[in-house]
């Protein structure tokens, strides 16, 4: 069963101040990575003043990346974890960012606001997400775009990357960077209660994103994106 939404805000605003150190750490610096190339693929053909919303933005690297790619983007970034938001709002360009804390199940926008929305490893952690996205379904303007960028849980057992590597030795990083165990164990257990890429490409299709493609990213598929319209 998934844990409760308060007890996950909470857990994230405990390691707010240390996230962003446990998180490049832990992936050896590829998150920046898969985020440029998911911004690349979000901002590709969409106009330069187009309001874009960042959902579960925790600490504004995607927000920020997304002005660091499309300085005249309007963006939103949106995150049930006030405490997150706070510590990202000092990141060189996070000023230029709107910061909401609203719940991803219902967020406060009209329909159609947002040309495109990005979301990075945040909707694993939605207790309902078919009602999470069927939100951003409706907040996304009729061929707008949608990029996921997610730990899916792997459709064939891994024993280095799922047993070995974020099953014990990420959580282990995690605890001695971040100071919190129950957290980083959270990763892991997280992924493993979560959909495989190809059953959550089939929820986004039945949320209503007609075109939904996806790619395994570098090393070994350990993150993928998940494009959508």
């Amino acid at each position: 069963m998934a844990q409760a939404a308060s007890d996950v805000r909470a857990m994230f605003d405990r390691i707010a101040g240390r996230y962003d150190v446990a998180n490049r750490v832990m992936s050896a610096g590829l998150d920046v990575l898969w985020r440029r190339r998911a911004m690349r693929f979000l901002l590709d053909g969409i106009d330069e003043r187009s309001w874009v919303l960042d959902l579960g933005a925790g600490t504004l690297d995607g927000a920020v990346e997304i002005l660091r790619q499309r300085p005249e983007a309007r963006v939103v970034a949106v995150d049930f974890a006030r405490t997150m938001l706070a510590e990202g709002r000092c990141k060189p360009g996070a000023a230029a960012v709107a910061l909401h804390a609203a719940d991803g199940h219902r967020l406060p926008y009209r329909d159609g606001a947002f040309a495109a929305a990005f979301s990075g490893f945040c909707v694993r952690n939605l207790r309902d997400l078919a009602s999470g996205l069927a939100e951003l379904r409706r907040v996304i303007r009729p061929a707008g775009r949608l990029v996921i960028l997610e730990f899916f849980r792997p459709a064939r057992p891994r024993l280095f990357w799922d047993g070995l590597w974020t099953g014990r030795l990420l959580p282990l990083l995690g605890w001695a960077i971040g100071g919190d165990r129950a957290a980083y164990r959270y990763l892991p257990d997280s992924i493993q209660r979560f959909d495989t890429r190809a059953d959550f490409e089939t929820k986004l299709r039945t949320a209503g994103f007609a075109d939904v493609r996806g790619q395994e990213l570098f090393p070994g598929g350990i993150a993928s994106l998940v494009e959508a319209r």
